[in-house]
């Protein structure tokens, strides 16, 4: 299952909705930082969901306006969502990136080519590390899951920053 999709079905999880509502949440949510989801995202995600009995869905007539399609969860659709849920809560998943195979290729530089993009790449991880600094002290706080969703990729840059000046002092 994709990040979208379980992210889709985490959302009718709670209630039923209709696609922009989805829309709504993931707006209102920061959703949109952590997945790669737009509108038509959504509305495919959402197909693809019922056609495996995820989800299940009805259209609703409005009085003088178009129609829209209402999704819910299905029976199904919670025990999968649960599994997926406690899957990706219990096992650690390293996520690939472009950093570790241009990492690969680095013998391909020069010591000072390599050195320079480290160095970028490290005064980006500082910007980085500032932005989620700032976005702690401006909200309020008091929900746990809240503060570890903020404090989580805080500390997961700051490794980073320090592993990156550690092996830059290698070179």
């Amino acid at each position: 299952m994709t990040q979208v999709e379980l992210t889709i079905l985490g959302i009718m999880a709670e209630g039923e909705n209709h696609a922009y509502n989805i829309e709504k949440i993931i707006e209102q949510r920061g959703l949109r930082k952590r997945l790669s989801i737009g509108f038509s995202t959504i509305y495919t995600a959402l197909k693809k969901l019922e056609k495996e009995y995820l989800l299940e869905s009805r259209f609703d007539t409005q009085q003088n306006l178009h129609g829209k399609r209402t999704f819910s969860v299905t029976s199904l659709g919670k025990r999968t969502f649960t599994q997926e849920l406690m899957k990706a809560l219990s096992v650690p998943k390293h996520a690939e990136s472009a950093f570790e195979i241009a990492l690969c290729f680095a013998h391909l530089f020069s010591r000072a080519e390599l050195k320079e993009s480290l160095s970028l790449y490290d005064a980006e991880l500082s910007r980085q590390i500032q932005i989620k600094v700032r976005e702690l002290t401006d909200c309020n706080l008091n929900e746990t899951v809240k503060r570890g969703l903020l404090t989580r990729p805080l500390m997961l840059i700051q490794a980073e920053r320090k592993w990156i000046r550690e092996f830059m002092g290698l070179l």
